[in-house]
């Protein structure tokens, strides 16, 4: 018997390279079982963790799909609601309102609109294929948003 026995590359566990995959036909079929996998490790996950969650995806030809865990629209209810239990909290939710003057509240009610007018854009931008991915869009603090939004609307006057 030989010393030096040579190891079988098995097709167990191995290291894939992670490419984008140019034809549509194979990304339109992986994109469905990916999807597919995510929604039903979701599910799994809410029955044994008793936790609620919503989940939004948009396929390759802009179809949007949801899952939820009771329904992706009581999920998001309660979230826009602001029944959150949610630990962290936003950035407008460290003043109370009752606390603030009539300045700060229409400060607030400005920083709000701006917001809003952003997160607008930004789901235009992605229905569209923008490149600017969302992570970058999170990522920003909120004089970062107020930059932004000084900037688009000025973009808009001209």
């Amino acid at each position: 018997m030989e010393n030096n026995k040579e190891k079988k590359q098995s097709k167990g566990r191995r290291k894939i390279e992670i490419n984008k995959i140019s034809k549509k036909s194979s990304l339109n079929v992986t994109f469905s079982k990916r999807r597919q996998g995510l929604f039903n490790k979701a599910c799994e996950f809410c029955v044994l963790s008793s936790a609620k969650m919503a989940i939004i995806t948009f396929s390759p030809g802009g179809k949007t799909f949801t899952f939820g865990h009771p329904s992706a629209d009581a999920i998001l209810n309660r979230h826009l609601t602001g029944n959150s239990t949610s630990v962290e909290g936003f950035w407008w939710d460290e003043q109370s309102i009752e606390s603030l003057d009539l300045e700060e509240l229409n400060q607030y009610v400005e920083s709000m609109e701006v917001l809003r007018k952003l997160v607008a854009l930004k789901v235009d931008e992605m229905e569209k294929g923008s490149d600017q991915s969302l992570s970058d869009f999170l990522a920003m603090d909120s004089n970062s948003l107020l930059d932004a939004s000084a900037s688009s609307e000025a973009a808009n006057i001209e």
